[in-house]
């Protein structure tokens, strides 16, 4: 039996709406879902997914009629410029009512004290939405590795922030097992799984791209997922964070979301 529960990544089916990617969910087996209620980037699709829209609205409706849960949603960065403003709250306040528990926050502020203060104040309103934040280290940003989040998570004075581990930028960043074997269990909530080719891109535009638009299917490429997820306390949470190129990124995305569902399958079984 598994123990881990499984969350299709707003990130794997971007390509369709909210409440859409919620009934791919249901169809193909998951219990949870990760939305993206901001984009990543310019380049993103915007569902109007702030505030009492009508995606956000049948996106709740799709949530009551198929009984999936939303286990995340994206994404707030912290930049030299961040301001608890009033999109933000507004941010907040959907996750809330969308029943969001987790939110994944970037790095991209390279001074440690602006990025921890910024940490706190975002840490504190969360919680008064019930959100908890967990910053999430990438290779191409300014906090790359786990040592780095946990930096800010020091000099932010808050216990209450979680690591978000994402298994293509924990290896392209270099990581070990014995590092996130050591990380105490508290900053986790739970985790991104794909998987990617085992050499490394040779720039960080390449780097950028396999992970926003070409990871590969779990077990396919050259990742060690089974000894990541061994390192991963058993009942993690695990998000399925897989965006595909070429023909199997070409198929809908509910075969694409069947297909990632049935590979991800035997990494949610705890190691014997």
């Amino acid at each position: 039996m598994n123990m881990r529960t499984l969350s299709l990544a707003a990130l794997t089916v971007l390509d369709v709406s909210p409440p859409e990617q919620v009934r791919i969910a249901a169809q193909t087996g998951f219990t949870h879902v990760g939305l993206r209620l901001l984009p990543a980037t310019p380049s993103d699709p915007n569902y109007d997914m702030l505030g009492d829209t009508a995606t956000v609205r049948e996106t709740l409706a799709a949530l009551r009629d198929t009984g999936i849960h939303v286990s995340d949603v994206e994404i707030v960065r912290l930049t030299p410029d961040f301001a608890l403003d009033a999109q933000l709250h507004l941010f907040m306040q959907t996750a809330e009512r969308l029943g969001a528990k987790q939110v994944l926050v970037a790095g991209n502020d390279s001074h440690l004290n602006r990025s921890a203060e910024s940490l706190a104040a975002l840490a504190q309103a969360g919680k008064e939405y019930g959100l908890t934040m967990n910053l999430e280290p990438m290779p191409w940003t300014c906090l790359r590795t786990i040592a780095d989040a946990r930096s800010v998570i020091d000099a932010s004075g808050r216990s209450d922030v979680g690591i978000l581990i994402d298994a293509i930028h924990f290896w392209r960043a270099g990581e070990s097992l014995e590092t996130l074997s050591s990380l105490p269990h508290h900053y986790l909530n739970y985790m991104q799984l794909c998987d990617a080719p085992s050499a490394l891109p040779n720039n960080e535009q390449e780097l950028i791209h396999q992970a926003r638009a070409a990871r590969n299917v779990p077990g396919e490429g050259g990742l060690d997922l089974s000894g990541l997820m061994a390192a991963l306390p058993a009942t993690l949470a695990v998000s399925l964070e897989v965006p595909l190129s070429g023909e199997r990124g070409a198929l809908p995305a509910l075969e694409r979301a069947q297909l990632l569902f049935n590979a991800a399958q035997s990494y949610l079984q705890p190691s014997v």
